[in-house]
């Protein structure tokens, strides 16, 4: 009998898993909802005018980095200040300027469409949407599964998989709101490279200001300045 009180049972369950609840207390949205909404956040997202930030990335296995920077952006113009190499600061800060830098971090050049890809909902979990992702056509950068963040439906984690010259690997970029923006906070990634060794590489971001302008002094080098790093986002 005890049985046949768990198989009847069992579809309550299902059902009451299917009507989960959006973490503000409303009703889960079904994953079409979820993905208009999504689209709709991507055409919308707020892009500063100008941004300062530090990040510090770490890389193994190829070869060995730690260094810590200080960027400012402002229109086509990137500012890169080394502050710091091997865990140790430079007194004299090496400076990079850039021209039309592209960020490959920024959301809306990693968040996969619908129109690229096929979207699998998998389920609500710690307040985000989780979909499986599968890219329609091969490409050496392709996102694997997306955390829509059940709040903005931005996406909080993006993991991806990627491949070329041999190598491949999967990682894991993580966003969150900073002022009005959706930023990159950290990025992960572990490659198997061709010789068969591992490596593997961390960038952390902090410290996000989002000025109204940069004075155009910013991106001039000091005549006494260091040459530039080797390293950079």
């Amino acid at each position: 009998m005890n049985r046949f009180r768990l198989l009847l049972l069992a579809p309550s369950v299902v059902m009451l898993a299917a009507r989960a609840a959006h973490p503000d207390g409303a009703p889960a949205l079904a994953p079409s909802a979820v993905l208009a909404r999504y689209g709709h956040a991507l055409a919308t997202v707020r892009r500063p005018k100008s941004v300062s930030f530090q990040f510090t990335v770490e890389q193994l296995g190829l070869r060995t980095l730690q260094q810590t920077h200080r960027v400012y952006r402002s229109g086509p113009r990137e500012r890169d200040e080394t502050l710091a190499a091997d865990g140790v600061p430079l007194p004299v800060p090496s400076i990079r300027i850039v021209e039309n830098p592209v960020d490959r971090y920024d959301i809306l050049a990693v968040a996969p469409r619908p129109s690229a890809y096929d979207f699998k909902f998998i389920g609500l979990r710690h307040h985000a949407y989780v979909f499986k992702t599968i890219a329609r056509a091969a490409a050496p950068f392709s996102v694997t599964a997306v955390e829509l963040d059940a709040a903005t439906f931005l996406p909080a984690v993006v993991r991806f998989r990627v491949a070329g010259n041999g190598a491949h690997g999967n990682g894991e970029l993580r966003y969150g709101r900073t002022d009005r923006y959706w930023v990159v906070r950290t990025a992960q990634i572990t490659a198997r490279l061709t010789n068969g060794s591992r490596a593997h590489e961390r960038i952390a971001w902090s410290a996000y200001q989002f000025p109204a302008s940069l004075p155009p002094s910013t991106f001039v080098i000091p005549r006494s300045t260091a040459p530039p790093a080797s390293a950079s986002l």
